[in-house]
């Protein structure tokens, strides 16, 4: 059960990312009327929210756009930050949701910068710490791994909120701001729920892990 649930879930995640891939490579080239690449979308949104400390670099790789609340930084993938596209527009608006996000203490960005360090102990060593308390049988380090486990799978049901309101702050700043069109307002909010689609594949994926992981957990 627990094998098939991995594998259901290792597929689920891989046709969603797919979609999301053919989403992407259609709205990247597509023109916005504003002629606006994605660095420049970015500048003009954070200047006007006074997020001017903000800093903007290139990433290297396809859709690595990410935000750093530590380091006050943006790193936009090339395309997002050179090409004047309706995907670099949403992109870039997005992470810019992220730092409005920080600006304003939105409380689950907040919990994820203090749960990341634990979580990220728990899905590299969870798993191998309550196999080898299986082996030697330790009830206290079967238990200790299980809670880490646990931890490092919360992390993907955390991030769903957090993204789709980055998604939905970005929107807004695009119009605010009227850097879309109607029809371009339609094509960043199609690439932004394709986007967050693959957070939510990636939550469902950790649900039915925990779930199986509470079940084995209870009948011990």
């Amino acid at each position: 059960m627990f094998i098939a649930i991995i594998i259901l879930s290792f597929v689920g995640s891989s046709l969603v990312r797919a979609w999301m891939t053919r989403t992407y490579s259609k709205w990247n080239s597509v023109e916005n009327q504003a002629g606006v690449n994605g660095q420049t979308a970015a500048r003009q949104i954070l200047d006007n929210n006074q997020l001017s400390n903000i800093k903007l670099e290139i990433s290297e790789g396809m859709l690595s756009d990410h935000f750093i609340p530590s380091q006050k930084l943006i790193r936009l993938s090339k395309d997002i930050n050179n090409k004047p596209s309706i995907a670099a527009l949403a992109v870039a608006a997005h992470e810019v949701g992220h730092a409005i996000q920080d600006r304003e203490g939105y409380a689950p960005l907040k919990l994820k910068a203090i749960m990341m360090p634990a979580a990220a102990l728990g899905n590299r060593f969870g798993l191998i710490l309550a196999i080898g308390a299986g082996f030697i049988g330790s009830s206290f380090l079967m238990n200790a791994g299980m809670a880490m486990l646990f931890l490092g799978m919360l992390m993907p049901i955390l991030t769903l909120p957090i993204e789709f309101d980055a998604s939905k702050r970005a929107l807004e700043e695009l119009t605010k701001f009227n850097l879309v069109n109607e029809q371009e307002y339609a094509g960043a909010k199609s690439m932004l729920f394709a986007a967050a689609l693959t957070y939510v594949a990636g939550a469902a994926s950790s649900i039915a892990i925990l779930g199986l992981l509470a079940m084995r957990f209870l009948k011990r």
